[in-house]
């Protein structure tokens, strides 16, 4: 696994929040209620970001909550989302290349490397950033991301 540390600038943007179960139901969340809502309002191409804000390993699937999140062109302002800042600061990333299904286990193999080898910043969350032309391909349900973990070393 290549991991890089990055510094990465503070980012406003607006979200759609699901609670539930990730893998699978997640993916559907982001196909059937993410993007015609990135569509509508003309922000496909608009970087994306994924924020869990639950630890999976200790809360059950049905609580889990994740904020769909995408940053927007200045000025712009959307009534029918929630508004936050993703701080910035220094984050070790990884490259993720697959599946929903797949996702879980990338991101339990980097957050491992991540604890053996940096000091976690607990202050802040752990996210996917999509950036702008990230790759999705609907025939087999691939999507291209980053996994950035924030660290303090």
């Amino acid at each position: 696994m290549k991991i890089t540390g990055i510094e990465r600038a503070p980012v406003k943007v607006y979200y759609l929040r699901y609670t539930g179960p990730f893998g699978e139901p997640l993916g559907q969340f982001w196909r059937t209620t993410v993007s015609p809502w990135l569509a509508g309002h003309g922000l496909l191409d608009c970087p994306r970001y994924g924020v869990t804000l639950d630890n999976v390993a200790n809360t059950p699937p049905g609580q889990c909550r994740y904020d769909a999140c995408v940053e927007v062109p200045a000025g712009l302002y959307l009534p029918d989302a929630q508004e936050k800042t993703i701080p910035g600061g220094r984050y070790a990333v990884t490259p993720f290349r697959g599946t929903g299904a797949e996702i879980g286990a990338a991101w339990g193999a980097f957050a491992a490397e991540c604890v053996a080898e940096h000091e976690l910043d607990m202050q802040r969350m752990p996210f996917e950033h999509y950036p702008r032309g990230a790759g999705f391909d609907p025939k087999t349900r691939a999507f291209v991301c980053e996994l950035c973990m924030p660290v303090n070393s």
